[in-house]
């Protein structure tokens, strides 16, 4: 194939910085341009020119892959961006699990590699064009992630010859068959601007069916052997550590992939959408396909699934969720202001609900102006949820030792917060731990301490550091006590009042 001998990458490049909003002169100007497809770019450089090579290569390299061992629907993929010589053959075993599957749209997210700007650039054109033909955009999808803040539309960006997002959409047009896309170009991998296009994503997400495509090549040019070390180290971390872990890791230097945003982005996305589930599909190297094993880049497939068909136990409805929260805030009424109420005691409203009758942990947070002002909870007990919240409720107000007893003065301010745990379960290997997901109990030496799971958000630790400021912070032992300690996990449901 003669487009191998073309492949041309540009490795290097002055960086430019370009303001948010300097375009608005061009955009106006070029008008009637937009109604225009954005034509592809690096054909003929990163993958086949010609239409019927094209689509050879790209069935050839799905045709290879073999049955997919999960049948569930993907809800996002983070697929390697090289020429196609290098790493198709690793980004079509992501895109062969798209197989009998459809979707309202498909949000490809990558990044730019030689300009720099703040937030994210969507492309507003009517249509992006590949030698396969035509992809419609999504005008409703760009209409919705243009109403929130960091998400724009650099023309300068899109126009450049930046193969990212290009790269993949001839594996959409194969595997999916014409779907509507929206595709994104990332302007740095700052954390801000991550958690803006997740926070812009997941409101997309509420709209529609959408599948999310994550752009990244992982380690660059090292040997082999060293290039299989870094990447094995930042797929564990991608698969099992929580996305602010992953972005302090990259900011260490202990994770190497060029796609840094959209990675994160995948991450704080998977985590507001309720994506637990990661999958590695298949890693390899440049030295592996086309390359030389002395100079290598790593590539590698992951998808990520929601588990919406798993009910785990312990849960309970959103509505017995919103009725513990409005009986915890009643609790505290009737505590700190007793003549609204006569000096009654109000029912609380919980005995409507059948599964508020059984045992479970619990947990009621206080928050005054965003900042902790108590927190007490059981791990576990016997008594029923409804009747424990009451007595939880008024501990947290009054019996948190880290605070002064909460005032009247201060009800109107309290913003209420409870969680409800499922049962704990032993953890039989410490690589089952879910980072973001998993609270721990840990037992040793006659010594316990607990961490909920929103101290993974709130710290930003890895599994190992968790663990070890567990055993030292919580239980006052060594922090490598975690390694001979037994271990539980559970979960939590969190509901609080609406801000």
């Amino acid at each position: 194939m003669t487009w191998y001998n073309n492949h041309l990458m540009n490795r290097f490049g002055l960086t430019l910085r370009i303001a948010a909003g300097s375009l608005l002169a061009l955009l106006l100007a070029a008008g009637s341009a937009l109604a225009e497809p954005r034509t592809a770019k690096v054909a003929g450089k990163f993958y086949p020119e010609e239409r019927a090579e094209l689509d050879d290569v790209v069935r050839y390299y799905l045709d290879r892959q073999s049955e997919p061992a999960v049948t569930q629907k993907p809800r996002m993929l983070i697929v390697p961006h090289a020429g196609y010589q290098y790493s198709a053959v690793i980004a079509a075993s992501g895109y062969r699990h798209l197989h009998g599957h459809t979707y309202d749209g498909v949000v490809v997210v990558g990044f730019t590699h030689r300009v720099q700007f703040e937030g994210s650039s969507v492309e507003i054109r009517e249509a992006y064009e590949t030698p396969l033909g035509e992809l419609p955009i999504h005008p409703e999808a760009v209409a919705v992630l243009q109403t929130y803040p960091g998400i724009t539309h650099q023309e300068e960006v899109h126009e450049s010859d930046e193969h990212s997002v290009e790269v993949q959409l001839p594996f959409l047009q194969v595997a999916l068959e014409r779907p509507r896309v929206v595709p994104i170009l990332m302007g740095s991998a700052r954390l801000e601007d991550a958690e803006r296009l997740a926070e812009a994503l997941a409101g997309l997400a509420r709209t529609g069916d959408y599948l999310f495509v994550f752009s990244t090549d992982l380690s660059h040019y090292h040997p082999y052997s060293e290039a299989e070390t870094i990447d094995e180290g930042t797929v564990n971390a991608i698969l099992f550590e929580t996305p602010q872990a992953v972005y302090r890791l990259f900011q260490r230097g202990e994770m190497e992939a060029c796609g840094r945003g959209p990675i994160v982005t995948s991450l704080l996305l998977a985590a507001k959408l309720g994506y637990p589930r990661r999958e590695l599909l298949s890693y390899a190297n440049s030295g592996d396909t086309a390359g030389n094993p002395s100079n290598v880049v790593g590539y590698a497939a992951l998808a990520m699934f929601d588990q919406a068909d798993v009910t785990p136990a312990g849960r309970i409805s959103p509505k017995a969720g919103a009725a513990l929260v409005k009986g915890a805030r009643l609790t505290l009424d009737m505590r700190f202001q007793p003549e609204r109420y006569k000096n009654r005691i109000v029912p609380l409203g919980l005995d409507g609900f059948a599964e508020l009758s059984k045992a479970s942990g619990l947990f009621v947070t206080l928050r005054k102006q965003g900042r902790l002002r108590g927190c007490i909870g059981r791990i576990e007990t016997d008594e029923p949820l409804a009747s424990a919240l009451p007595k939880v409720a008024l501990d947290a107000a009054l019996r948190d030792s880290r605070f002064q007893p909460v005032t009247a003065g201060e009800l109107p301010e309290l913003h209420v917060e409870v969680s409800v745990l499922t049962p704990p379960v032993k953890l039989s290997d410490p690589k089952e731990l879910v980072a973001g997901r998993d609270g721990v109990i840990l037992e040793s030496q006659g010594r316990r301490g607990v961490f909920l799971p929103q101290v993974w958000e709130e710290t930003g630790w890895t599994r190992v550091e968790f663990l070890r400021e567990l055993a030292s912070q919580k239980a006052g032992l060594p922090p490598d006590a975690w390694e001979r300690a037994t271990l539980y996990t559970f979960q939590d449901q969190i509901f609080e009042e609406s801000r």
